[in-house]
């Protein structure tokens, strides 16, 4: 038995198959292959980092059982003879870090897209009746004759996955795809035995379950897809969700309980919880399917990226095994650190959801805290101890100086950290007062305790000279000074009584009732977030013609429904002419016209400037000089850890 999380790392036998803990790689939309859906090693070496990372079982991502109406996205990875070679590489990998292998099948139904299948002029997405959809195409009600091919796809791609040695496979019967729909009142009004009741509808699903089983046998494990609830007026409810896993409770060996539809943006930010919702959020919907008495092993996902939670959810019995995505993405060794008891060597997920979003894009996988993620085969080539030592010298203690410091003190090099204020953390030190930056401040405080547990030199309250550099005999510099808030020339923005967006958590106890956050972006929004859900009534102003554009998609769907619920108002496309610090602020409308805006108290959020005072005088003092994060341009922590991890290598 672990002492540290005794239930998370108790292994879980089904049938004769043994997973090692109750830590499972969830599926995620894959990148780093070509557009006939054939990996390349950087993939291969993705899915294989998890496995070495400890999780039990690593499951690839959605996969569609053909190419011609089951593709949502052009660039799909394949399940074809052609492709068995690199299946059977991956499940080798896999296998080879101790994890079982596993992977997603998918049908996107009346979701899919014209451009991702090989169909001709005439091609329509398929589904369970005919309808309409959001851009024009008209979706075709499947036949009886075309739901059992679909259903001989599934089994013939879960047949073939068992010959490339892989030991399960997962359906996705959930978010909004092929299999929910047939069982969702929202999109099945079919009226033969696949309509109406649950019964009727859940037929399809069965079938699919049932033909896998005709031909791969009792021995190769079927997980269950399947969203607790689609939380949208029409769609499957709560008790639906039960009576569906009621339905094949005993019929697969695994059911997998998530929430939303990914087919639509409003549920799709429950689906993958942003920082606005708690941690955990959709497990209720495994523990209600639990204690209906489904017997069949329930594993539950959503936003759980500590141990902490993991174990206290199979704890109280709410699931069998927790499923992870994001939180294996920051550190696929997760579960490793967790076994050993190292929980704060954990690097922690934001949940800023710049993963799925580059996705979208038709990028390929990257991470805000993790810059190897999806690059371990490379990065493993290029990370290395260093040649020689080297006495280096790191200016800011910010998330870019740290993580420069610690892996520079990793390669072997001499480092000296140096920070002006008290404290490390940089701009990060005022998550410490938002309840909303939680994980912000698990970053920050994860990277404080890399920089204490290297052998890294800290020194606090200390201004870098050109004299100091010279005096400390270091041959190379890594600049990490940061930026500070920018300030226009507005009339009165001057004021004392006025407070920036990052020192004003510390000074609530001053703000007046009526709150103007002066900028609305990220900063200005979240900061006026924070001060609305501590009970003041703030009107956020924005130049420009929305707030928050910087925001990834999913972010900033997160953050309007957060704002819906509080007491905000956003407006845009107005430009700040005079502040009266005490009464309010005069803004100029898009038709030249002056307004006043009334509000006791004011906060600025109008951007950042880089500290190019602290480049300029420090640059050129030796000739290994770099600088990393928002000396260069401000941006978000992202950049700033990304290039200072490079400063350290470049250091030779």
């Amino acid at each position: 038995m672990n002492k540290f999380y005794p239930e998370l790392f108790k292994p879980l036998t089904i049938k004769k198959v043994t997973f090692r803990n109750r830590i499972f790689s969830a599926p995620n939309m894959m990148s780093h292959m070509d557009f006939n859906g054939r990996p390349d090693d950087s993939m291969i070496a993705y899915f294989a980092e998890k496995a070495m990372g400890g999780a039990a079982v690593v499951t690839l991502g959605d996969t569609p059982v053909d190419r011609e109406h089951a593709a949502s996205n052009p660039r799909s990875f394949a399940i074809d003879d052609e492709n068995l070679p690199n299946l059977a590489e991956i499940a080798k990998a896999i296998h080879e870090g101790g994890a079982l292998a596993s992977q997603e099948l998918n049908h996107a139904g009346n979701t899919a897209l014209r451009e991702a299948n090989y169909g001709d002029e005439n091609w329509m997405p398929w589904g369970p009746s005919d309808a309409v959809r959001w851009d024009g195409e008209k979706i075709h009600g499947m036949t009886k004759e075309e739901i059992e091919k679909v259903a001989d796809n599934f089994a013939e791609k879960a047949q073939m996955l068992k010959r490339a040695g892989y030991d399960m496979v997962l359906l996705h019967g959930g978010h909004g795809w092929l299999l929910d729909q047939f069982i969702s009142p929202l999109t099945n009004k079919r009226t033969d035995e696949f309509g109406g009741s649950m019964e009727n509808r859940a037929r399809f699903p069965l079938m699919v379950i049932e033909k896998i089983r005709e031909a791969c046998g009792d021995d190769f494990l079927i997980e269950y897809r399947m969203s607790g609830s689609e939380e949208i007026e029409g769609g499957l409810s709560k008790e639906e969700g039960i009576e569906f896993a009621k339905l094949i409770d005993g019929k697969v060996d695994l059911i997998h309980v998530s929430a939303g539809m990914d087919t639509e943006e409003a549920q799709a930010v429950h689906t993958h919880p942003t920082m606005f919702l708690p941690h955990g959020v959709n497990v209720h919907y495994a523990a209600d399917i639990k204690a209906a008495g489904v017997k069949t092993p329930v594993v539950t996902i959503g936003a759980i990226t500590t141990p902490e939670l993991a174990e206290s959810i199979l704890e109280e019995g709410k699931a069998d095994a927790i499923a992870m995505v994001r939180a294996l993405i920051a550190d696929p060794y997760l579960p490793e650190k967790a076994r050993h008891g190292h929980p704060e060597d954990i690097r922690p997920c934001l949940r800023c959801l710049d993963c799925l979003t580059g996705l979208h894009e038709g990028c390929n996988l990257t991470c805000a805290v993790n810059p190897s993620t999806a690059r371990e085969n490379r990065h493993r080539n290029t990370i290395k101890p260093a040649k020689c030592s080297r006495n280096v010298l790191v200016v800011g203690g910010g998330p870019g100086g740290m993580q420069a410091a610690v892996t520079a003190a990793e390669r072997g090099h001499k480092v000296t950290l140096a920070e002006k204020e008290n404290k490390l953390g940089g701009l990060l030190k005022f998550t410490d007062y938002d309840d909303l930056k939680i994980d912000l401040k698990r970053l920050k405080d994860y990277l404080i305790t890399q920089v204490n547990k290297n052998d890294i030199e800290v020194k606090l309250n200390t201004e870098v000279t050109p004299e100091f550099i010279k005096k400390g005999g270091y041959d190379a510099v890594i600049l990490a000074a940061g930026s500070r808030p920018s300030k226009p020339p507005i009339e009165g923005l001057d004021d004392e009584r006025i407070e920036h967006a990052t020192t004003v958590y510390v000074k609530l106890d001053s703000l007046s009732k009526n709150v103007a956050v002066l900028g609305g972006g990220l900063v200005g929004c979240e900061t006026g977030l924070f001060l609305a859900e501590n009970g003041h009534s703030v009107t956020i102003i924005e130049m420009r013609d929305e707030i928050a554009p910087e925001a990834n998609w999913m972010h900033r769907e997160g953050m309007m429904q957060s704002f819906a619920k509080e007491d905000i108002t956003a407006r845009c496309g107005v430009r700040i002419s005079k502040v009266d610090a005490g009464n309010g602020v005069y803004v100029t409308n898009a038709e030249g016209k002056e307004e006043f805006i009334a509000a006791e108290s004011i906060v600025y959020a109008l951007g950042m400037r880089s500290c190019t005072d602290v480049a300029e005088a420090l640059e050129d003092v030796v000739i290994d000089t770099y600088k990393v994060g928002d000396i260069n341009r401000p941006r978000k922590a992202r950049q700033a850890i990304e290039e200072g991890m490079w400063a350290a290598i470049r250091l030779g």
